[in-house]
């Protein structure tokens, strides 16, 4: 009866056992996770960004410093995150007001331009002490609309805005992006190109992808745009008018809240993620020449 039992359960066992390690080696691999060609997204370097930047919500490169430049949403201040010393920075006092629920931020000609989550840009000084001066630019949209994503392209001679939700957008399968003159000061009045979210859907084989951009910037390599989508766990690779090339599920392990994105000169990629489901991190991709997907 024994040796009867034993014959009879053991393949149901083993073959229990087989199905558990082929599914955890299929994990430990990564597998479903691709990357762009230039970086293996599955093997970041991590830095502890720590309580300041539970929130951090932006990020843009500072060029001569070797310094990213960063926000948080619940602080009132700019950090700088120092690449060399790992260390953070104040670059302003408290010169971002209370109220302006800031999603983003970009460096560029000695200003900060902030990026408020209604599609309002305010232009601070590096320095400020304060709020008082702070220029104001604000988009004016029918409806409610919410914007975490602004990012400056040279060929356009703008801050390009996209949205993450619109309320013009319902029900047409896009998210629109709005560009900002840097010379007039002004808003177009109609919309810079605007994202198939259909494209996207299709190339990740997945009809309930969640699109809703939560920071960009253009890679200077490749002179594409990359587009974080923090709720959907994706990174979407568009031309710079919107045309999308590529899209990438990211793995929620080490992409578990990711809301900015940068790029050095030479490639580097760094990608930060909020404290919401852990600890703050940012995350650093080498540009490798020729390295395929």
């Amino acid at each position: 009866m024994m040796k009867q039992l034993i014959q009879t359960k053991c393949p149901t066992l083993l073959l229990a056992l087989l199905v558990y390690a082929v599914t955890l080696l299929s994990g430990c691999k990564g597998e479903g996770y691709g990357s762009p060609q230039g970086y293996d997204l599955n093997k970041p370097r991590e830095m502890q960004l720590g309580k300041v930047l539970n929130e951090i919500s932006g990020l843009d490169y500072m060029d001569e410093d070797s310094m990213l430049m960063a926000i948080s949403d619940s602080k009132e201040k700019v950090f700088g995150i120092d690449l060399k010393t790992k260390k953070l920075k104040d670059l302003t006092d408290k010169a971002i007001p209370k109220d302006s629920d800031t999603e983003d931020v970009v460096f560029l000609n000695d200003s900060i331009y902030l990026l408020s989550s209604w599609g309002e840009i305010r232009v601070v000084a590096p320095g400020a002490r304060d709020t008082l001066g702070l220029d104001r630019y604000t988009m004016n949209l029918d409806g409610t609309n919410d914007f975490e994503t602004m990012y400056y392209d040279p060929t356009a001679k703008a801050l390009i805005l996209i949205c993450k939700t619109c309320e013009n957008e319902k029900r047409q399968g896009i998210r629109t992006a709005y560009r900002f003159d840097l010379q007039t000061r002004q808003f177009d009045t109609t919309a810079f190109f605007t994202i198939s979210k259909t494209d996207i859907e299709s190339l990740l084989k997945d009809t309930e992808a969640k699109v809703d951009p939560s920071s960009a910037a253009i890679n200077p390599i490749d002179k594409r745009l990359y587009i974080l989508s923090s709720a959907g766990n994706l990174l979407i690779v568009t031309d710079t008018r919107g045309k999308v090339i590529e899209a990438y599920k990211l793995n929620p392990d080490k992409f578990p809240q990711p809301e900015g994105i940068a790029f050095a000169p030479n490639g580097d990629m760094y990608i930060s993620n909020e404290g919401k489901y852990g600890k703050p991190t940012l995350l650093f991709f080498k540009h490798q020449t020729g390295k395929k997907k």
